[in-house]
């Protein structure tokens, strides 16, 4: 009996220590979440409210350029086809990527010069 008990005891000393550790990991991260979320939050509020006051000084504006931006991000990565309905003809006009086709910065070439010193 008194084996049993010296293993009992074994076990409580072993477990207790790495459950405390786990329970005082495990309230360290929720913690550190919480103040994750709320920092989130304040600036998803602080973002809602520069967005409103700017649509009550100028809602005509604002809804424009709120439309401008979402556009924008949902057309980056969309192929563009540029039609004019005052061309007469099929109204598509080509599209020429400009950014796509200027040198990377550095690789233009430039003629080379000798100089003689």
């Amino acid at each position: 009996a008194f084996d049993v008990q010296n293993q009992a005891q074994a076990y409580r000393e072993d477990i207790l220590p790495k459950a405390r550790g786990a329970a005082i990991q495990l309230i360290q991260e929720a913690t550190a979440y919480k103040g994750a979320a709320v920092a989130r939050a304040t600036g998803d509020a602080d973002r809602f409210n520069s967005v409103l006051s700017a649509y009550q000084s100028g809602p005509d504006v604002t809804r424009e350029r709120m439309y401008l931006e979402t556009m924008e991000a949902v057309l980056k990565n969309a192929q563009k086809i540029i039609v004019d309905d005052k061309t007469g003809g099929s109204g598509v006009v080509p599209y020429l990527p400009l950014n796509e086709l200027k040198p990377a910065a550095g690789t233009t070439s430039s003629p080379k010069t000798n100089i003689a010193e």
